[in-house]
């Protein structure tokens, strides 16, 4: 049995990079690059690279079959895109591959505990993924409030919404919501519509305060209602979202610090409170109350 799963892992390896090896210009373009000096760039920077050819590589693979990713797509856009879905992918073949062989090696383990890191290797990209997604949400929700009142303070005032947009993402704070304004404001400068604009704001974020957000403005927009109206709506509504959502996690407090006090806190009470007690007894003493 050890045998097998060994054989499995060196097969997919060989798999894997069966192709890389065989075509002369893929080797090329493998090769680590050097800075104008000659000296070798950061391992950061060259493992950017590898999965970039080796993206492009999977991509030439898959030209003639494409497997839909529109989901995987959807999520790393989300996540302010950090990579393309073939680098991802790649990542998560690398990951999938490198870990159980590496600990393998490293640690010399029983080789049936490979199928454990096989499936870690595969899911740590997504919950990396997963992480950056929750942060970005978390400082949109952060901020939002803020932005939509001082929107709603410049629409009234008599500008336009776009122009209070551009308003608002200059006198505002750095964040990576006004990040993001800008982002939209390109858009429209280039010639998308608002509607366009504010949609593919609600894809980056990727939010249900955004989404929210983004919607109640096109039905705004559509129906002819007062955007100074809706924004002041939008505002205590995402208020009250992110009231409840301190609740929530206010009632989870006390069931996650369960864990901790039974295994970290009460085991040294315990001993406190029992120690002097079994040395006692150990020592066939009496005691004295």
């Amino acid at each position: 049995m050890e045998l097998v799963i060994i054989s499995v892992l060196i097969l997919a390896s060989v798999v894997l990079f069966a192709y890389e090896f065989s075509i002369k210009k893929l080797i090329e373009e493998v090769h680590l690059p050097t800075d104008i000096k000659g000296r070798p760039l950061s391992v950061v920077f060259q493992f950017k690279i590898l999965l970039g050819n080796l993206g492009r590589f999977l991509d030439r693979l898959t030209e003639k079959s494409p497997i839909p990713l529109e989901g995987l797509k959807r999520r790393i856009l989300a996540a302010g895109k950090p990579m393309n879905t073939s680098e991802f992918v790649a990542l998560k073949l690398l990951a999938t591959i490198t870990l159980p062989l590496a600990v393998f090696i490293i640690f010399k383990i029983n080789p049936i505990w490979l199928i454990l890191f096989l499936g870690i290797g595969f899911i740590l990209p997504d919950l990396w993924l997963n992480n950056i997604i929750k942060k970005r949400r978390s400082s949109v929700l952060r901020d939002l409030p803020h932005i939509i009142d001082l929107l709603n303070i410049c629409v009234t005032s008599g500008l336009d919404f776009m122009i209070a947009v551009n308003r608002v993402t200059q006198e505002f704070h750095p964040c990576l919501l006004v990040k993001e304004l800008r982002v939209m404001l390109g858009e429209t400068n280039m010639g998308s519509s608002r509607r366009d604009a504010l949609k593919n704001l609600a894809l980056r974020i990727d939010s249900p305060e955004m989404l929210s957000f983004v919607r109640t403005l096109l039905q705004a927009d559509r129906m002819g209602t007062p955007i100074g109206q809706v924004l002041k709506m939008q505002s205590e509504e995402i208020r009250i979202r992110r009231f409840q959502k301190g609740e929530e996690m206010a009632l989870k407090a006390p069931i996650k610090l369960l864990f901790p006090l039974l295994v970290f806190i009460l085991p040294v009470v315990l001993i406190i409170v029992g120690g002097p007690i079994i040395i006692q007894f150990t020592r066939g003493g009496l005691l004295k109350f």
